[in-house]
C-alpha cells in the first residue's frame, strides 16, 4: 500500500491546495476564536447547504445507531478521516471562492484514501492499545499460591473498577481519547490540503493540538459533558437536537482551526 504519493496528485486537486507556509508543528492561537471556526464553517455551509446537511445528518444519524450498535464504533473510527477530509476539501474551496463539486470531492478522496485509512487504523490502534492497558492495569490480576503439597497454582482475576480505582480508571481512559483526538483532528486536512504522509501528518496534528491545549480542553470537556448527560435527555430529542448539534460544531470550526493553527495569515 503506498502511503507517501504527494507526486501524483492531479491538476484539480492542486488548484484547491492552501499555497501560504505551513507551520509543520503548529503555532498557538487565542481560544476565543472558536466563535470565528465556527462563523467560518457556517458560511461554508451556506454555500452548499445540501451537500452541508446530509454529511451532518448522516453523521448524526451514525452517532445515534452507536448507541444501539456499539461495534458501529469502530466503524466510525475508519470513516471519520474521510468525512472530515472531504469536508476539509470542500470548505477549503469555497474559501478562496471556487466551490468544489461532490464529484471533484470523491476524486480528491480517492487519490488520498490509503493515507486516510492509515489515518484511521492508527487512530482505531491508538484507542485498541489503551483498552489493553485499562483492562490490564484495573481489572486483571494475577494470583499466585503455594499448597502444602508444593503444588503452585497461578490463577488470573478480573474484576470491576470502584472507588479509587473506578477514578483513575475514567481519568486514565478519558487520556487515552483525548491523544487519540488530538493526533487525528487535523491529520486529514494536513493530508488532503499539503500532500503530507500520514505518519507526519499525525505527528503535527498532535503537535498542534498539544500547543493549543486550553482550546481541546474546551471542546474536550463540553463534549464530554454532552456525552454524559444525553443518556438523561429523552431519546427523540437526543436524536433530532444534541446528537446533530454535538457532530455540527466539531465538523464546522475544524477547517477555521486547522487555518489559524497551521496555515501562514
Amino acid at each position: 500500500m503506498n502511503i507517501d504519493f504527494p507526486r501524483g496528485v492531479s491538476k484539480q486537486t492542486r488548484l484547491h491546495r492552501v499555497p501560504a507556509r505551513l507551520f509543520s508543528g503548529g503555532r498557538e492561537v487565542n481560544p476565543q476564536r472558536i466563535v470565528d471556526w465556527l462563523a467560518s464553517g457556517a458560511r461554508a455551509a451556506s454555500q452548499q447547504p445540501v451537500l452541508w446537511l446530509s454529511v451532518l445528518l448522516a453523521c448524526a444519524d451514525f452517532a445515534t445507531l452507536q448507541g444501539f450498535l456499539p461495534l458501529l464504533s469502530a466503524l466510525a473510527v475508519l470513516l471519520i478521516p474521510f468525512v472530515v477530509g472531504g469536508l476539509m476539501f470542500v470548505q477549503d474551496g469555497a474559501s478562496k471562492g471556487q466551490p468544489v463539486s461532490l464529484r471533484e470531492t470523491f476524486a480528491a478522496l480517492a487519490r488520498r484514501s490509503n493515507a486516510l485509512w492509515v489515518i484511521g487504523l492508527y487512530g482505531a490502534a491508538i484507542l485498541a492499545l489503551g483498552y489493553v492497558v485499562l483492562l490490564a492495569a484495573f481489572h486483571v490480576s494475577l494470583n499466585a499460591s503455594v499448597t502444602a503439597s508444593g503444588a503452585h497454582n497461578l490463577s488470573v482475576a478480573y474484576d470491576g473498577g470502584h472507588g479509587v480505582r473506578g477514578a483513575l480508571e475514567s481519568l486514565l481512559g478519558a487520556s487515552i481519547f483525548a491523544i487519540a483526538i488530538a493526533s487525528t483532528c487535523f491529520a486529514p486536512a494536513l493530508v488532503m490540503l499539503h500532500d503530507m504522509t500520514p505518519h507526519d501528518a499525525m505527528i503535527s496534528s498532535a503537535s498542534g493540538a498539544a500547543r493549543n491545549w486550553p482550546v481541546m480542553m474546551t471542546y474536550f470537556a463540553a463534549l464530554t459533558v454532552a456525552v454524559l448527560f444525553a443518556t438523561m435527555v429523552p431519546l427523540m430529542l437526543r436524536a433530532l437536537v444534541l446528537t446533530p448539534l454535538l457532530v455540527a460544531v466539531p465538523l464546522l470550526s475544524i477547517y477555521g482551526a486547522y487555518r489559524d493553527v497551521f496555515v501562514d495569515r
